[in-house]
């Protein structure tokens, strides 16, 4: 009978170290398996493992550590003989910069899951259910995160790319592991600089507590953290994914999350009810209107290349407010200015006030007061005063325009609401 020993080496992100084997092994040449090996005279199955795993790997684990996951017995198709494997399994904190392949073509974390039967040893094919299953029921490190949440609510976010060992392509909040002898905080103020360049006070953010994420790679704990914030997205320097931007949160049920961000999410939101930073009390004040016609199209204003504020982009009609002016008149006011289009308060409906980042040309957040109407016009009817052009614009088509700062949060957000549904009728 031939005997062996393996270890299925499970690292932090959950992935299982996998050797491919060459071309001369005498068991399943080619093919993907566990580090491991056969048992030489006198030893048993976990000192085979221990040794094994350092020659193939350079990995030194102690007997104590390792799991038995049983012996296996099985009919070797490649030999034609009786095969015991006696199986065991570790997690342990290391990567591919610490492996040394001692045997094979390439030792090296992988998700096991993304190889198909024939690409496996024969005995991990038997057995790689119950590694599964182990590997589900660990209790895996601690890990940290740190959002911040800007004037307009909106959340920072990581958009994970193809290469990240696990939840590729998903959106999470910035964050990693911790180091050994570092705080929980420590450790998402340091992730947070690491992955965006941003440095916060040790202050600064806020504890939204812990919380316990169960997924296929195991359970683990999380630790979330929050902290205000002025800046945008140009002060971000995206160190890690694809991009790291802030998101509105409204937006979040369109994407792809990793599953402990969807366990944060709710604490997160209701901090942010009370704690979203607002506009100082000097900011400086604007409102516009938004006209719906019959088919449901929204007046957006194209403005030219001259405007201090966002120039070239579509927007909404509107300015500033005049000194102690009340939003509505003064949203009015700027209506007729720019269209020719009067109307009376009672008119307007309240779509609620939103915070501009106008800190590239002011240097602060604003307000803006947002309204609006519905009206039986036509392009026909707009008198374009300023800009490039101000018509009715398919509401389906805006996510195609390239929208003002204001626009891109205000826009959307008047698309989903209940007084644009109550006019697009």
């Amino acid at each position: 009978m031939h005997r062996f020993a393996a270890v299925a080496v499970v690292d932090v992100f959950g992935r299982l170290l996998m050797q491919e084997r060459g071309d001369d092994a005498l068991h399943d040449p080619g093919r993907w398996g566990y580090p491991g090996g056969d048992l030489e005279h006198g030893e048993d199955f976990v000192d085979a493992a221990v040794r094994e795993l350092q020659e193939e790997t350079a990995l030194r684990v102690e007997a104590s550590e390792l799991e038995s996951l049983g012996i296996h017995r099985f009919r070797s198709d490649s030999c034609g003989e009786d095969d015991e494997l006696g199986l065991f399994a570790v997690r342990l904190d290391v990567g591919d910069d610490d492996l040394v392949c001692g045997e094979g073509r390439q030792v090296r974390f992988v998700d096991p899951e993304s190889f198909t039967g024939d690409q496996l040893h024969q005995a991990v094919r038997l057995t790689l259910p119950m590694t599964l299953a182990w590997r589900a029921a660990q209790e895996r490190s601690d890990f940290v995160c740190l959002t911040l949440v800007d004037p307009r609510g909106w959340f920072l976010m990581q958009e994970r790319d193809e290469h990240a060992p696990v939840w590729p392509d998903t959106w999470c909040f910035p964050g990693g592991g911790i180091v050994p002898g570092e705080s929980l905080r420590a450790a998402a103020l340091r992730e947070l600089a690491e992955e965006t360049g941003i440095v916060l006070d040790a202050d600064a953010p806020h504890d939204l507590g812990e919380f316990r994420v169960e997924s296929p790679l195991g359970r683990f704990r999380y630790h979330a953290f929050v902290a205000p914030t002025e800046l945008g997205d140009v002060d971000v320097d995206c160190r890690e994914g694809r991009q790291i931007v802030f998101v509105d949160p409204a937006t979040l049920t369109d994407r792809p999350l990793v599953s402990s961000t969807e366990r944060v999410l709710g604490a997160l939101r209701g901090w942010a009810i009370e704690h979203t930073p607002v506009p100082p009390p000097d900011a400086r004040g604007f409102a516009g209107v938004i006209l719906v016609d019959r088919r449901g199209w929204i007046l957006l204003q194209e403005r030219d290349s001259n405007p201090r504020i966002d120039p070239d982009c579509w927007g909404l009609s509107g300015g500033h407010l005049e000194g102690d002016e009340d939003p509505a008149a003064g949203a009015l006011r700027e209506l007729e200015e720019e269209t020719g289009v009067r109307l009376e308060v009672g008119d307007l409906h309240e779509v609620g006030a939103f915070a501009n980042d106008h800190r590239a040309s002011y240097g602060t957040w604003d307000r803006m007061w947002v309204y609006a109407a519905a009206v039986d016009l036509t392009d026909a009817d707009i008198d374009c005063r300023e800009g490039r052009q101000i018509v009715f614009v398919d509401h389906a088509t805006v996510s195609d325009l390239r929208l003002t700062r204001g626009g891109e949060g205000i826009v959307p957000a008047f698309l989903r609401s209940d007084v644009y549904a109550s006019m697009a009728l």
